[in-house]
């Protein structure tokens, strides 16, 4: 592309002239071409939900992963604006580990990363030019996770079995909606059972669990947005757990913008 502004090219003159001022040592040529191992590697799960086909739109997830390539943690941090799209954009992440490892010149022990997934019709595409890596704000994002983790049990602990559900077993997904008080805003079921009993005991062990634990002051949004899928199990024997404790899994996480 031709320069059509003097100033501007002398500008891009002084910064080529000045790699070091210009772009810090995340844009070497090794940390680029582990950039784009990370584009491909992510790119070759073949993941696609069974509900996406026909839809488009772009997710960008943010992931910490650590010197070994192994996940350690991960965020929706823009939807796409459909639930099954952001679910698989969340599994594509989390089953392409472990990732290729960092190279040496990167001294830190875990990294965070904004994957850019985009979805078309039936394929999606990782762009290596839209991964994004920050080695900074790690505290803050793992308080994020931790905190996503500690709302995730204290749903779980607001169970109650439907007794007219006895015998039957099934899983559920549950999407809420909650504010910087630990208010529920909204929630909805986005992962039938198959028996609506048990569907809306899910929904219940959610409005239950209000108020929930507070986001910490490092959220930057003040609406937060969780999926939890959880087993509902009736068939175990009397005084048995009825929700299979391993199971209950915070699946989406991420910012509700406009919800």
């Amino acid at each position: 592309m031709q320069m059509q502004f003097p100033l501007l090219a002398a500008l891009l003159g002084l910064l080529a002239a000045f790699p070091a001022h210009a772009q810090a040592d995340t844009q070497s040529e090794s940390v680029k071409a582990w950039k784009a191992r990370l584009s491909a590697h992510i790119a070759s799960n073949r993941l696609f939900p069974a509900e996406g086909p026909g839809q488009t739109g772009e997710a960008k997830v943010t992931c910490v992963i650590d010197r070994y390539g192994r996940l350690i943690s991960r965020a929706l941090a823009v939807s796409t604006g459909s639930v099954p799209l952001d679910v698989a954009a969340l599994e594509i992440v989390a089953r392409a580990q472990p990732f290729p490892e960092p190279p040496s010149e990167l001294k830190e022990d875990t990294f965070s990363l904004t994957v850019p997934i985009v979805f078309n019709g039936r394929q999606f595409q990782v762009p290596p030019s839209g991964l994004v890596l920050s080695r900074s704000a790690l505290a803050e994002f793992d308080a994020v996770a931790a905190w996503r983790k500690t709302v995730t049990e204290h749903v779980w602990r607001h169970r109650a079995f439907p007794p007219e559900a006895m015998g039957q077993r099934g899983d559920a997904g549950v999407t809420f909606v909650i504010d910087r008080s630990g208010k529920l805003i909204s929630r909805a079921l986005v992962e039938s059972t198959g028996s609506p009993p048990l569907d809306a005991a899910a929904l219940k062990m959610v409005e239950r669990s209000e108020p929930f634990p507070k986001p910490p002051p490092g959220a930057k949004d003040d609406l937060q947005r969780m999926t939890v899928l959880m087993t509902l199990d009736g068939t175990q024997p009397k005084g048995g757990p009825w929700v299979d404790e391993a199971k209950v899994k915070a699946k989406l996480n991420g910012v509700c913008r406009g919800c």
